[in-house]
């Protein structure tokens, strides 16, 4: 898969370096000659890095300059002929000076009097000529002694990765390393030579006999120290140990063959080594001798540094050991090459005060795996805080050990470094002895000590990006697996796919393996293949792609982008791919509803336009955001005036004012009534009516949108209308006045035509014939209707000037009391009544409780021939209460619904069912007079449910202004009579 072949090639990158690096090492430890170790440096960087060319410049004496000393790259005559400036200015000085690599950018084309230029360079073919612009500049050696410096030359766009420029720091370090121990190597051979030219004039004469026979200044003060005299003494009595040995050996040797000898040869008694040339004559023997003691400790110590760094490449680079087997085996070279009691590694964490030691080698129990103390009383943070190895051999406060620390350690010879990991410290690598040590750590020593903490930093981050990339690996092989509504695959530089995953491949009813293995040419046809073939030869050459393609019967957007390696090379593509087959059609869709809608938009402009109304919208300042055409019409303003314009400003003094208040509680209360007057461009003042209504607009934001309409013809009818309902109500007034002084002077009268009439009965009643006795009944009968129309039309005309104030009223005590009065027709006729759960009402008890006995009264009455069933129930709609009456009996037409609220209006006759024809135009009344309406829902044969709409109770305040509102009860000169019900009929 794409994801593991651009981790494999960064790893094979890295393991080629790091196999540069361990080769190149090995050779810094080997080599002799610092020439060739300097070109096979620049080499393996050069191969390594896979660039043009590498130079290996040196720093000269005086400083202002650094020559090429060796390169790879170069023409064979540039060597120790190319030189380059090193002031402060200069990529060379920079480097030098600089304890981190210098990158140059992309102005090094630019070279000026540069002598890295094209024509100085050798193509590696012979053929193609080498940018010679440096990428990576790092010093070789410290900035404050640096011998000179390594380049890495490449084209200009040519990008170094972290890795890269790490590893031409570590190339740097191993020359440096390299010049480092040649230099020291040729240093000792030179100070070898000079010693023994200082010694040979150490020189003693023998005879045939053995006998010492001369012995020069020199030689007493090598072989006789103590002064006691060698002259005439026998050389093998007075040097016993030499009897037997390559000393006796040779000389005799020389004697016997008369021929020179040279040797050296360690002599015990005066522990030193001496170089030996003896030559023999007939007379005896002359022997020249130095003194090489010095040089042979120099020559074991390199031998020794050799055969430490060998075995340490043995341990570092067998792939069979395991890392804590290698950092054990490392911690035991360590120990045996510094003679020290022990040695271990440990993790610190320096926020946490943290000291812990992971890996431990020797017999100091305090140090041993899993030994966890605070940093700040280790040694270890002596160590982190040194710039390079913390070394000494005794004295350990004098080097910044904390007294208490060495209180608890008591270590007197330490040698320890820093393990770094991904730029942050990890640990130490620290060898100690609780014993002093007679000898300071020697260069070597401490080069052995540098390059085990390098290779303990290298491998805990080689295993922190290995554990990294295979979680990476993990997390991207689930993003592929579990990639949401679509598909990602990657596909090589020949289009063939080598990784496909996704949740939509179960929808199309495929798997990422149908995918795997095939080309686009493969898999698709015609325009499709195409389509990919372009879109994935863009991706392969570094271009990001987005199209778009159908298939499966489903629409698809994808994008090709191209994967890079560590270098920026790119070496396959990856292809995203989601249905979009849904959005696509809400995109559709959303474009149709926009086209609806700038149509619908234009279309209410031009409705708005046609309204003659004024319509308007504001924002929460007043000011205008959309207005119709009928306010410029009206106001003389045109629509760039009136977008400058507040909505106070159409309005003068109080109307302003009054606008101002509205807008206020339109945006509180959600709506607002008002009239003002409008003023004009020209001065015209014209009375308008303004209700508005609080909205948000499309971006969520409150807005108040309403009409204002024209109200001088409305105006002046009101006037008139107030006219006429003046004129109407004092109409009314007489009439009321007129009825009742009719009703009520009728009623003498015909109480006397009553009264006579009985008197009549009741004397001549033996006189009077069937036809009499029939005559006087259908008199008296008509005079005690007369009566009951009477009444019922003196009621009706005095319900709204008699009524009580309005006050709540309990329906459910209304119906009790109304039930009472009916007693005795509800025991005449069974009559079954039963009322439900009613409400308290707004209203004129005495009113209510003659509207629900007509009610009932009519329901037991028109029950027909069965028992009355008859409920009372109540439902509320918010602003009123709905109370109705239910029958079970013979029902009304749908068209006589309207005739039986009209006055002595009535459907039946008097032989069928006695009334007067008021009780139901009386209710009508009633309810008028409490802001409702009365209304029957009925049929024939099947019952009838009247139902009145009364007020509900209103709050304290709004109570006042109903009681205020109320109009006095005139006066009545005669006493009420009691409450009667008066039926319909």
């Amino acid at each position: 898969m794409a994801a593991s072949d651009s981790s494999s090639g960064t790893l094979r990158s890295r393991v080629r370096r790091q196999e540069a690096l361990a080769e190149l090492g090995q050779r810094a430890l080997e080599s002799t000659d610092l020439d060739g170790m300097l070109a096979e440096g620049a080499a393996a960087a050069t191969d390594a890095l896979a660039v043009d060319a590498c130079s290996v410049l040196e720093l000269r004496p005086d400083g202002d300059a650094a020559v090429l000393r060796a390169g790879d790259g170069w023409d064979e005559d540039a060597v120790g002929s190319v030189t380059v400036p090193t002031d402060p200015d200069s990529w060379a000085g920079a480097a030098i000076r600089s304890a981190e690599p210098v990158v140059t950018d992309a102005e090094r084309d630019d070279h000026g009097d540069d002598p890295f230029t094209p024509d100085r360079l050798a193509g590696r073919d012979g053929s193609v000529r080498i940018d010679g612009s440096v990428g990576i500049c790092v010093g070789i050696g410290s900035s404050e002694e640096p011998w000179g410096v390594l380049c890495i030359h490449a084209p200009a766009d040519r990008a170094f990765t972290d890795r890269e420029i790490e590893f031409a720091a570590s190339v740097a370090d191993l020359l440096a390393t390299a010049i480092e121990n040649i230099t020291e190597r040729d240093r000792l051979e030179s100070e070898l030579e000079t010693t023994v030219d200082r010694v040979t004039d150490a020189f003693f004469g023998l005879d045939t006999d053995w006998t010492i026979a001369y012995v020069n200044e020199r030689a007493r003060e090598l072989i006789d120290p103590e002064g006691e005299g060698l002259l005439g003494e026998n050389l093998w009595e007075a040097f016993p140990a030499a009897v037997g040995s390559t000393f006796e050996a040779e000389y005799h040797r020389a004697m016997e063959t008369q021929e020179p000898t040279s040797f050296e040869e360690y002599f015990p008694p005066l522990e030193a080594w001496y170089e030996v040339h003896a030559y023999p004559s007939e007379t005896g023997l002359s022997v020249y001798f130095r003194d090489v003691t010095d040089s042979k400790g120099t020559e074991r110590e390199l031998a020794e540094t050799n055969h430490t760094l060998q075995q340490l490449y043995a341990i570092t680079a067998d792939r069979e050991l395991s890392f804590d087997e290698k950092v054990d085996g490392l911690l035991a070279l360590g120990r045996e090459r510094l003679g020290l009691e022990g040695g271990f590694l440990a993790r610190i964490d320096q926020a946490g005060d943290r000291f812990e030691v992971t890996h431990a080698s020797g017999s100091n129990e305090q140090l041993r795996p899993g030994t966890v103390t605070p940093l700040s009383t280790s040694y270890c943070k002596r160590t982190i805080e040194s710039e390079g190895l913390l070394a000494f051999t005794d004295s350990p406060l004098e080097h910044g050990i904390d007294a208490d620390a060495y209180d608890e350690w008591e270590l007197d010879a330490y040698l320890g470094g820093q393990v770094i990991v991904d730029g942050e410290p990890y640990g130490t690598l620290c060898f100690e002895d609780e014993a002093t040590r007679s000898e300071p750590f020697t260069p070597a020593e401490r080069s052995f000590v540098e390059l085990a903490t390098q290779w303990v930093s290298y491998e805990l981050e080689q295993r922190a990006h290995q554990r990294d990339l295979v979680e990476s690996e993990r997390r991207y092989r689930t993003l592929v697996e579990q990639f949401p509504n679509g598909l990602v695959a990657l596909f090589d530089e020949t289009m063939e796919y080598t990784l496909a995953g996704g949740q939509i491949l179960e929808e199309i009813n495929t798997t990422g393996s149908d995918f795997v293995g095939q080309t686009v040419q493969q898999r698709y046809e015609g325009e499709t293949r195409e389509t990919f073939e372009a879109n994935f030869d863009a991706a392969l050459a570094g271009e990001h792609r987005f199209f778009e393609f159908e298939r499966h019967d489903r629409e698809w957007s994808a994008h090709a982008v191209p994967v890079e390696d560590d270098r920026g090379e790119v070496f396959a593509g990856m292809l995203m791919v989601q249905d979009v087959t849904e959005s696509k059609a809400k995109q559709r869709q959303l474009r149709e509803r926009e086209t609806r809608l700038e149509r619908f938009k234009a279309y209410t402009d031009d409705v708005l336009d046609a309204v003659d109304d004024v319509f308007y919208v504001l924002d929460e300042t007043g000011d205008l955001m959309r207005w119709n055409e009928t306010l410029t019409d009206v106001t003389g303003y045109t629509d760039a005036e009136v977008e400058s314009m507040h909505a106070l400003e159409f309005f003068e003094g109080e109307d302003a004012t009054d606008i101002s208040t509205a807008i206020a509680d339109a945006f509180k209360t959600g709506h607002t009534r008002v009239e003002a007057t409008v003023q004009t461009k020209d001065g015209t003042e014209i009375p308008y009516e303004f209700v508005a209504s609080k909205l948000e607009n499309p971006d969520g934001e409150p807005v108040v949108t309403g009409i204002g309409r024209d109200v001088t013809d409305q105006r002046e009818y009101q006037q008139k209308l107030e006219g006429v309902v003046g004129d109407l109500e004092e109409s009314n007034r007489r009439l009321e006045q007129f009825a009742y002084a009719a009703s009520h002077d009728l009623q003498e009268p015909l109480r006397m035509v009553s009264s006579y009439l009985t008197l009549i009965e009741q004397r001549y009643a033996d006189e009077l014939d069937a036809d009499g006795e029939e005559f006087i009944e259908f008199a008296v009968d008509g005079a005690q209707r007369m009566q009951q129309m009477i009444d019922g039309l003196l009621q009706y005309s005095r319900v709204d000037t008699q009524g009580d104030p309005f006050c709540p009223v309990d329906c459910e005590a209304v119906i009790d009391d109304v039930l009472a009065d009916l007693e005795v027709r509800i025991d005449e006729t069974d009559a079954e009544i039963t009322a439900e759960s009613l409400p308290q009402v707004y209203g004129d008890p005495g009113q209510l409780r003659q509207l629900f006995q007509n009610l009932l009264d009519n329901a037991i009455t028109y029950s027909s021939n069965g028992t009355p069933r008859i409920s009372v129930f109540a439902d509320n709609n918010g602003e009123t209460w709905q109370v109705s009456v239910r029958d079970r009996g013979i029902g009304i037409d749908s068209s006589d619904t309207d005739r039986i609220f009209q006055v002595f209006d009535r459907l039946h006759s008097h032989e069928e069912y006695d009334g007067t024809g008021i009780g139901l135009a009386l209710c009508r009344r009633i309810a008028e007079r409490h802001g409702g309406e009365i209304s029957v829902d009925s049929q024939p044969g099947e019952g009838s449910t009247f139902t009145v709409a009364l007020p509900t109770v209103p709050d304290a305040d709004e109570e006042d202004e109903e009681r205020a509102r109320a109009p006095a009860r005139e006066a009545d000169t005669e006493t009420d009579s009691p409450m009667e019900s008066v039926t319909d009929e």
